[in-house]
């Protein structure tokens, strides 16, 4: 009986281990969608779940003409209840270019952004609750405020006919290379950014910028702004 004790105790302590463990990893999206009530048409984006398993992103189902999707949607899982559209045009199914992916901080706030082509376009941070949008940070708007002032009035001004380049936000380049686009640290926002008119290497007059900046949750405003322009130079033509 002596020996029994020690070895009970230690399956116990291992039971209840796994319990711990058990209730603290998020459910996947396939057992949300099983007791959530998703509407038909819809399904739970993989990895868009929050960390306790209560809101999601919702995608349309691909269907033969995805100009008719409906919208993304920015959703309460339990009990089930519409947050917020994500978006104005039509719904982007999961995997598809232009899809609005998620990151969380915490339970209640979540930054969307949208993935594009070359990298990431209108990220915005949700703030939630008691199961409703308390509100939304348009950092996006800030960040294109300062690549645009630059592009306009450093580039055009040299060539106005090249307005129709545009900046295009670049994902994987050597300037922001090592470092995520952005990530949370408490209540701030870190972000890292590189845009270019031209990734795609055509030539002619050639623009480029860089931010490396940080987002104050509760101001609502940077807290820190450096912004590097970059060489205007000339691709030559092969």
């Amino acid at each position: 009986m002596v020996m029994r004790k020690p070895i009970f105790c230690l399956a116990l302590c291992f039971a209840a281990g796994l319990a711990v463990r058990a209730q603290e990893a998020p459910p996947s999206a396939a057992e949300v969608k099983q007791t959530a009530g998703v509407p038909k048409g819809y399904m739970v984006g993989t990895e868009s779940v929050s960390p306790n398993g209560r809101f999601a992103i919702l995608y349309p189902v691909r269907g033969d003409n995805d100009a008719d999707l409906p919208p993304n949607l920015l959703v309460c899982l339990a009990p089930y209840a519409v947050l917020t559209r994500i978006g104005t045009e039509g719904g982007r199914w999961e995997g598809a270019r232009g899809q609005p992916l998620a990151r969380w901080n915490g339970n209640s706030v979540v930054a969307i952004w949208w993935a594009q082509k070359w990298g990431i376009e209108d990220l915005a941070v949700y703030e939630i609750e008691k199961d409703e949008i308390k509100r939304i940070q348009p950092v996006w708007r800030q960040v294109r405020l300062l690549f645009d002032r630059d592009f306009q009035q450093r580039f055009l001004k040299e060539y106005p006919d090249e307005k129709g380049s545009g900046v295009t936000f670049v994902s994987h380049n050597d300037t922001t290379a090592g470092k995520p686009e952005f990530e949370f640290k408490g209540r701030t926002l870190l972000l890292n950014l590189f845009a270019d008119n031209k990734p795609n290497l055509s030539t002619g007059p050639h623009w480029t910028a860089s931010l490396q900046a940080v987002w104050n949750l509760d101001k609502v405003d940077f807290d820190e702004v450096d912004f590097r322009p970059g060489p205007i130079e000339l691709r030559p033509e092969e």
